[in-house]
Protein backbone atom coordinates (compact mmCIF):
# COMPACT_ATOMS: atom_id res chain seq x y z
CA UNK A 1 0.00 0.00 0.00
CA UNK A 2 1.48 3.54 -1.32
CA UNK A 3 0.39 5.99 0.94
CA UNK A 4 0.65 9.54 0.50
CA UNK A 5 0.33 12.17 3.47
CA UNK A 6 0.26 15.32 3.68
CA UNK A 7 0.54 17.44 7.16
CA UNK A 8 -0.14 13.91 8.68
CA UNK A 9 -3.18 13.59 6.75
CA UNK A 10 -3.49 10.82 3.86
CA UNK A 11 -4.07 12.65 0.41
CA UNK A 12 -4.28 9.43 -1.51
CA UNK A 13 -3.69 5.55 -1.19
CA UNK A 14 -2.89 3.16 -4.16
CA UNK A 15 -1.88 -0.55 -4.17
CA UNK A 16 1.36 -1.25 -5.70
CA UNK A 17 1.95 -4.82 -6.50
CA UNK A 18 4.24 -7.33 -8.59
CA UNK A 19 3.18 -11.05 -9.52
CA UNK A 20 5.72 -13.33 -9.93
CA UNK A 21 5.68 -16.90 -10.54
CA UNK A 22 6.01 -19.24 -7.33
CA UNK A 23 9.23 -20.07 -6.92
CA UNK A 24 10.74 -22.89 -4.74
CA UNK A 25 12.15 -19.77 -2.10
CA UNK A 26 10.13 -16.51 -2.00
CA UNK A 27 11.01 -13.55 -0.34
CA UNK A 28 10.27 -13.34 3.30
CA UNK A 29 7.04 -12.43 3.68
CA UNK A 30 7.61 -8.57 5.28
CA UNK A 31 10.19 -8.36 2.92
CA UNK A 32 10.02 -4.91 1.69
CA UNK A 33 13.26 -3.86 -0.23
CA UNK A 34 11.86 -4.43 -3.93
CA UNK A 35 8.84 -1.98 -3.19
CA UNK A 36 11.47 0.77 -1.48
CA UNK A 37 13.87 0.44 -4.47
CA UNK A 38 10.47 0.82 -6.36
CA UNK A 39 9.39 3.71 -4.63
CA UNK A 40 12.62 5.85 -4.11
CA UNK A 41 13.44 8.02 -7.51
CA UNK A 42 9.25 8.90 -7.42
CA UNK A 43 9.30 9.82 -3.69
CA UNK A 44 12.46 12.12 -4.52
CA UNK A 45 10.79 14.04 -7.47
CA UNK A 46 7.46 14.24 -4.94
CA UNK A 47 9.91 16.06 -2.76
CA UNK A 48 7.83 12.98 0.02
CA UNK A 49 10.07 11.09 2.82
CA UNK A 50 9.60 7.89 2.64
CA UNK A 51 8.63 5.34 5.99
CA UNK A 52 8.60 1.91 5.37
CA UNK A 53 6.35 -0.61 7.18
CA UNK A 54 7.91 -3.58 6.57
CA UNK A 55 11.74 -4.90 6.88
CA UNK A 56 14.93 -3.86 4.73
CA UNK A 57 18.30 -4.91 4.97
CA UNK A 58 20.96 -2.88 6.76
CA UNK A 59 22.58 -2.85 3.46
CA UNK A 60 19.81 -1.79 1.33
CA UNK A 61 19.46 1.29 3.34
CA UNK A 62 23.42 1.79 3.08
CA UNK A 63 23.15 1.74 -0.63
CA UNK A 64 20.33 3.34 -1.10
CA UNK A 65 21.28 6.56 1.05
CA UNK A 66 24.42 7.13 -1.67
CA UNK A 67 22.00 5.96 -4.19
CA UNK A 68 19.45 8.89 -3.46
CA UNK A 69 22.44 11.65 -2.77
CA UNK A 70 24.20 10.41 -6.36
CA UNK A 71 20.56 11.15 -8.22
CA UNK A 72 20.18 14.60 -6.21
CA UNK A 73 23.66 15.66 -6.89
CA UNK A 74 22.71 15.22 -10.88
CA UNK A 75 19.22 17.61 -10.53
CA UNK A 76 18.84 18.71 -7.15
CA UNK A 77 15.58 20.74 -8.47
CA UNK A 78 14.16 17.60 -10.04
CA UNK A 79 15.02 15.13 -7.55
CA UNK A 80 15.02 16.07 -3.53
CA UNK A 81 17.14 14.60 -0.91
CA UNK A 82 14.49 12.88 0.96
CA UNK A 83 14.73 10.30 3.88
CA UNK A 84 13.42 7.05 4.61
CA UNK A 85 12.59 5.13 7.46
CA UNK A 86 11.86 1.57 7.94
CA UNK A 87 10.31 -0.23 11.02
CA UNK A 88 12.59 -3.65 11.38
CA UNK A 89 15.73 -4.82 9.88
CA UNK A 90 15.52 -7.65 7.74
CA UNK A 91 17.69 -10.45 8.44
CA UNK A 92 18.16 -12.31 5.39
CA UNK A 93 17.83 -15.93 5.67
CA UNK A 94 19.00 -16.83 2.57
CA UNK A 95 20.02 -20.70 1.52
CA UNK A 96 23.81 -21.17 1.24
CA UNK A 97 23.85 -23.48 -1.37
CA UNK A 98 22.12 -20.45 -3.76
CA UNK A 99 24.13 -19.87 -7.06
CA UNK A 100 24.38 -18.78 -10.28
CA UNK A 101 21.76 -15.54 -11.50
CA UNK A 102 19.04 -14.01 -13.11
CA UNK A 103 19.05 -11.71 -16.05
CA UNK A 104 16.47 -9.04 -17.33
CA UNK A 105 15.43 -10.14 -20.79
CA UNK A 106 13.36 -8.00 -23.42
CA UNK A 107 14.85 -9.34 -26.68
CA UNK A 108 16.74 -5.82 -27.71
CA UNK A 109 20.31 -6.09 -28.42
CA UNK A 110 21.79 -5.06 -24.78
CA UNK A 111 19.83 -7.91 -23.42
CA UNK A 112 20.16 -10.80 -25.97
CA UNK A 113 24.67 -9.83 -25.95
CA UNK A 114 24.17 -10.24 -21.74
CA UNK A 115 22.63 -13.48 -21.89
CA UNK A 116 24.63 -14.95 -24.52
CA UNK A 117 27.94 -14.35 -23.15
CA UNK A 118 27.20 -15.22 -19.48
CA UNK A 119 25.19 -18.40 -20.38
CA UNK A 120 28.31 -19.70 -22.74
CA UNK A 121 31.09 -18.51 -20.70
CA UNK A 122 32.18 -15.61 -23.08
CA UNK A 123 32.71 -13.64 -20.56
CA UNK A 124 35.76 -16.05 -19.37
CA UNK A 125 36.63 -14.99 -15.71
CA UNK A 126 33.34 -12.63 -15.05
CA UNK A 127 30.97 -15.12 -16.52
CA UNK A 128 28.41 -16.09 -14.05
CA UNK A 129 26.15 -19.50 -14.31
CA UNK A 130 23.08 -17.95 -15.47
CA UNK A 131 20.28 -19.86 -14.62
CA UNK A 132 17.28 -17.92 -15.78
CA UNK A 133 15.50 -14.46 -17.28
CA UNK A 134 12.21 -12.67 -16.58
CA UNK A 135 10.51 -10.42 -18.65
CA UNK A 136 8.31 -8.07 -17.04
CA UNK A 137 4.52 -6.98 -18.56
CA UNK A 138 3.93 -3.16 -17.30
CA UNK A 139 7.24 -1.83 -18.18
CA UNK A 140 7.85 -1.57 -21.88
CA UNK A 141 4.53 -3.46 -22.94
CA UNK A 142 1.25 -1.61 -21.23
CA UNK A 143 -0.95 -3.93 -19.29
CA UNK A 144 -3.76 -3.57 -21.08
CA UNK A 145 -1.85 -4.75 -23.84
CA UNK A 146 -2.24 -9.22 -22.72
CA UNK A 147 -1.95 -10.28 -26.22
CA UNK A 148 0.96 -8.45 -27.26
CA UNK A 149 3.26 -9.31 -24.47
CA UNK A 150 2.19 -13.39 -24.76
CA UNK A 151 2.98 -13.23 -28.36
CA UNK A 152 6.68 -11.03 -27.54
CA UNK A 153 6.86 -13.41 -24.35
CA UNK A 154 6.49 -16.86 -26.24
CA UNK A 155 8.91 -15.68 -29.42
CA UNK A 156 11.59 -14.61 -26.63
CA UNK A 157 10.84 -17.78 -24.46
CA UNK A 158 11.76 -19.75 -27.61
CA UNK A 159 14.82 -18.23 -28.36
CA UNK A 160 16.14 -18.90 -25.24
CA UNK A 161 15.40 -22.36 -25.09
CA UNK A 162 18.02 -22.43 -27.61
CA UNK A 163 20.29 -22.12 -24.61
CA UNK A 164 18.71 -23.94 -22.17
CA UNK A 165 17.12 -21.24 -20.35
CA UNK A 166 14.13 -20.51 -18.72
CA UNK A 167 12.18 -16.93 -18.93
CA UNK A 168 9.73 -16.13 -16.34
CA UNK A 169 7.13 -13.34 -16.91
CA UNK A 170 6.48 -10.80 -14.25
CA UNK A 171 3.77 -8.24 -14.01
CA UNK A 172 3.52 -5.17 -12.20
CA UNK A 173 1.57 -2.05 -12.12
CA UNK A 174 3.88 0.16 -11.04
CA UNK A 175 4.33 2.80 -14.20
CA UNK A 176 0.11 3.03 -13.11
CA UNK A 177 0.94 4.08 -10.21
CA UNK A 178 4.60 6.27 -10.20
CA UNK A 179 4.34 8.42 -13.59
CA UNK A 180 8.35 9.28 -13.61
CA UNK A 181 9.55 9.41 -17.06
CA UNK A 182 10.91 5.89 -17.65
CA UNK A 183 14.04 6.80 -19.33
CA UNK A 184 15.14 8.02 -16.03
CA UNK A 185 13.66 5.14 -14.13
CA UNK A 186 14.03 2.06 -15.82
CA UNK A 187 17.04 0.92 -13.71
CA UNK A 188 15.44 0.82 -10.52
CA UNK A 189 12.27 -0.98 -11.77
CA UNK A 190 14.23 -3.54 -13.63
CA UNK A 191 16.52 -4.40 -10.55
CA UNK A 192 13.10 -4.23 -7.89
CA UNK A 193 12.32 -7.20 -9.95
CA UNK A 194 15.19 -8.94 -10.04
CA UNK A 195 15.48 -8.23 -6.16
CA UNK A 196 12.45 -11.12 -6.34
CA UNK A 197 14.75 -14.38 -7.00
CA UNK A 198 17.20 -13.78 -4.54
CA UNK A 199 16.36 -16.95 -2.85
CA UNK A 200 16.94 -18.43 -5.72
CA UNK A 201 19.65 -16.89 -6.83
CA UNK A 202 23.16 -15.02 -5.82
CA UNK A 203 23.31 -11.90 -8.44
CA UNK A 204 20.75 -10.08 -11.18
CA UNK A 205 22.05 -8.87 -14.41
CA UNK A 206 20.88 -5.88 -16.13
CA UNK A 207 22.48 -4.83 -19.94
CA UNK A 208 24.09 -1.92 -20.23
CA UNK A 209 22.64 0.84 -22.69
CA UNK A 210 25.56 3.00 -22.85
CA UNK A 211 29.08 1.54 -23.06
CA UNK A 212 32.35 3.14 -21.78
CA UNK A 213 32.74 5.54 -24.27
CA UNK A 214 29.62 7.43 -24.83
CA UNK A 215 28.07 7.18 -21.27
CA UNK A 216 25.42 9.63 -20.68
CA UNK A 217 23.81 10.68 -16.94
CA UNK A 218 20.71 11.21 -15.65
CA UNK A 219 20.10 8.14 -17.07
CA UNK A 220 17.93 5.09 -15.32
CA UNK A 221 20.35 2.26 -15.59
CA UNK A 222 23.81 2.64 -15.18
CA UNK A 223 27.26 1.42 -13.99
CA UNK A 224 27.38 4.21 -10.99
CA UNK A 225 23.79 3.63 -9.36
CA UNK A 226 22.83 0.04 -10.79
CA UNK A 227 25.05 -1.81 -8.50
CA UNK A 228 23.85 0.07 -4.90
CA UNK A 229 20.17 -1.77 -5.61
CA UNK A 230 21.81 -4.75 -4.61
CA UNK A 231 21.44 -6.26 -0.80
CA UNK A 232 22.10 -8.38 1.49
CA UNK A 233 23.50 -11.49 -0.73
CA UNK A 234 22.17 -10.47 -3.99
CA UNK A 235 24.05 -8.23 -6.22
CA UNK A 236 22.72 -6.25 -9.08
CA UNK A 237 25.86 -6.17 -11.62
CA UNK A 238 25.25 -3.47 -14.44
CA UNK A 239 26.77 -5.38 -17.60
CA UNK A 240 28.93 -5.93 -20.79
CA UNK A 241 29.74 -1.64 -20.61
CA UNK A 242 33.04 -2.07 -22.47
CA UNK A 243 31.17 -3.13 -25.13
CA UNK A 244 29.45 -0.82 -28.14
CA UNK A 245 26.57 -1.94 -29.51
CA UNK A 246 28.17 -2.83 -32.93
CA UNK A 247 30.39 -5.15 -30.73
CA UNK A 248 27.44 -7.01 -29.61
CA UNK A 249 26.06 -7.28 -32.54
CA UNK A 250 29.47 -8.77 -34.34
CA UNK A 251 29.07 -11.34 -31.06
CA UNK A 252 25.61 -12.33 -31.41
CA UNK A 253 26.54 -13.36 -35.04
CA UNK A 254 27.60 -16.71 -33.32
CA UNK A 255 24.06 -17.00 -31.35
CA UNK A 256 21.93 -17.58 -34.45
CA UNK A 257 18.08 -17.51 -32.81
CA UNK A 258 19.28 -14.26 -30.27
CA UNK A 259 20.65 -12.75 -33.60
CA UNK A 260 17.51 -13.17 -36.16
CA UNK A 261 15.13 -12.56 -33.10
CA UNK A 262 16.06 -9.16 -32.12
CA UNK A 263 13.25 -7.27 -30.84
CA UNK A 264 13.94 -3.41 -30.39
CA UNK A 265 10.93 -2.04 -32.59
CA UNK A 266 7.86 -0.17 -30.45
CA UNK A 267 5.72 0.98 -33.19
CA UNK A 268 3.17 -1.50 -32.89
CA UNK A 269 3.00 -1.29 -29.66
CA UNK A 270 2.32 2.16 -29.45
CA UNK A 271 -0.60 1.37 -32.19
CA UNK A 272 -1.96 -1.04 -30.76
CA UNK A 273 -0.67 -3.63 -33.59
CA UNK A 274 0.84 -7.22 -32.99
CA UNK A 275 3.18 -7.32 -35.22
CA UNK A 276 5.22 -10.16 -36.25
CA UNK A 277 9.20 -8.51 -35.66
CA UNK A 278 10.22 -5.06 -36.02
CA UNK A 279 8.81 -2.31 -38.58
CA UNK A 280 12.04 -1.06 -39.82
CA UNK A 281 11.24 1.90 -40.19
CA UNK A 282 10.91 3.53 -36.42
CA UNK A 283 14.23 5.40 -34.60
CA UNK A 284 14.89 2.14 -32.61
CA UNK A 285 14.81 0.24 -35.90
CA UNK A 286 16.86 2.47 -38.01
CA UNK A 287 19.57 3.24 -35.31
CA UNK A 288 19.60 -0.56 -34.93
CA UNK A 289 20.19 -1.36 -38.64
CA UNK A 290 22.57 1.43 -39.16
CA UNK A 291 24.73 -0.26 -36.64
CA UNK A 292 24.15 -3.64 -37.94
CA UNK A 293 25.11 -2.36 -41.68
CA UNK A 294 28.20 -0.75 -40.38
CA UNK A 295 29.68 -4.06 -38.86
CA UNK A 296 28.64 -5.42 -42.41
CA UNK A 297 26.51 -7.88 -40.92
CA UNK A 298 23.38 -9.62 -42.67
CA UNK A 299 20.34 -8.26 -41.72
CA UNK A 300 18.66 -10.36 -38.81
CA UNK A 301 15.17 -12.04 -40.00
CA UNK A 302 13.38 -10.06 -37.80
CA UNK A 303 13.17 -6.85 -39.65
CA UNK A 304 11.93 -6.24 -42.98
CA UNK A 305 15.57 -5.12 -44.73
CA UNK A 306 18.00 -2.91 -44.98
CA UNK A 307 18.08 1.15 -44.02
CA UNK A 308 18.61 3.86 -46.71
CA UNK A 309 19.59 7.76 -46.46
CA UNK A 310 15.47 8.43 -47.14
CA UNK A 311 14.77 6.42 -43.98
CA UNK A 312 16.87 8.46 -41.72
CA UNK A 313 15.74 11.61 -43.27
CA UNK A 314 12.15 10.67 -42.50
CA UNK A 315 12.76 10.65 -38.93
CA UNK A 316 11.39 12.70 -36.15
CA UNK A 317 14.10 15.02 -34.81
CA UNK A 318 14.01 14.21 -30.85
CA UNK A 319 15.55 16.56 -27.82
CA UNK A 320 16.06 13.31 -26.19
CA UNK A 321 18.00 11.33 -28.84
CA UNK A 322 20.57 13.72 -29.82
CA UNK A 323 22.95 12.07 -27.55
CA UNK A 324 22.06 9.03 -29.71
CA UNK A 325 22.36 10.24 -33.15
CA UNK A 326 25.68 11.83 -32.18
CA UNK A 327 27.59 8.20 -31.11
CA UNK A 328 25.96 6.57 -34.50
CA UNK A 329 27.65 9.55 -36.81
CA UNK A 330 31.04 9.21 -34.96
CA UNK A 331 30.39 5.26 -35.85
CA UNK A 332 29.61 6.32 -39.32
CA UNK A 333 32.34 8.45 -39.89
CA UNK A 334 35.43 5.94 -38.50
CA UNK A 335 33.68 3.15 -40.51
CA UNK A 336 33.80 5.06 -43.30
CA UNK A 337 30.08 4.79 -44.45
CA UNK A 338 28.68 5.98 -47.62
CA UNK A 339 28.47 9.92 -47.83
CA UNK A 340 24.91 9.79 -48.48
CA UNK A 341 24.23 7.89 -44.79
CA UNK A 342 26.32 10.09 -43.47
CA UNK A 343 25.18 13.44 -44.50
CA UNK A 344 21.37 11.98 -43.51
CA UNK A 345 23.00 11.09 -39.87
CA UNK A 346 24.40 14.27 -39.63
CA UNK A 347 21.57 15.87 -40.55
CA UNK A 348 19.56 13.86 -37.75
CA UNK A 349 22.12 14.74 -35.26
CA UNK A 350 21.93 18.42 -35.96
CA UNK A 351 18.26 18.92 -35.85
CA UNK A 352 18.05 16.75 -32.85
CA UNK A 353 20.69 19.11 -31.61
CA UNK A 354 18.57 22.10 -31.99
CA UNK A 355 15.67 20.64 -30.35
CA UNK A 356 17.70 19.86 -27.19
CA UNK A 357 19.04 23.55 -27.19
CA UNK A 358 14.96 25.18 -27.95
CA UNK A 359 14.00 23.13 -24.98
CA UNK A 360 16.31 23.96 -23.00
CA UNK A 361 15.82 27.58 -23.69
CA UNK A 362 11.78 27.37 -23.08
CA UNK A 363 12.67 25.42 -19.52
CA UNK A 364 15.09 27.97 -18.80
CA UNK A 365 13.06 31.30 -19.29
CA UNK A 366 10.15 29.20 -17.29
CA UNK A 367 8.04 28.44 -20.24
CA UNK A 368 8.50 24.68 -19.77
CA UNK A 369 8.67 22.96 -16.50
CA UNK A 370 12.42 21.62 -15.14
CA UNK A 371 13.92 18.50 -16.72
CA UNK A 372 16.02 15.93 -15.52
CA UNK A 373 18.18 16.70 -18.63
Amino acid sequence: MIERKTDEKTTSTDTLWIEMPRLAILPEEDDAESFLILALLPAMAEGRDIHIEGAVSQKLLSNLCEFRDIWHSWNPVFFKKIEFSNTRLLEHKLPAERTGAVAAFSGGGDSTFTTWRHKTGAAGHRSIDLRCCIMVHGFDIPLRKEETFKRVFVRCQETLKTLDLKLYPLRTNCRTIFTLNWEIWHGPAVGACLQLFKGECSAGLIANTYNSNSLVFPWGSNPITDPMLSTEGFEIIHDGIAFSRLQKFVALREWEAGYNNLRVCFTGIDRDIIQEGNCGKCTKCVRTLLVIQFAGLPIPASFPGPVSAKDIIRMRPSAALAHGWRVTLKEAVKLKQPFSIILAVAWIWFASSLASVFKKALRAAGILEPSFH
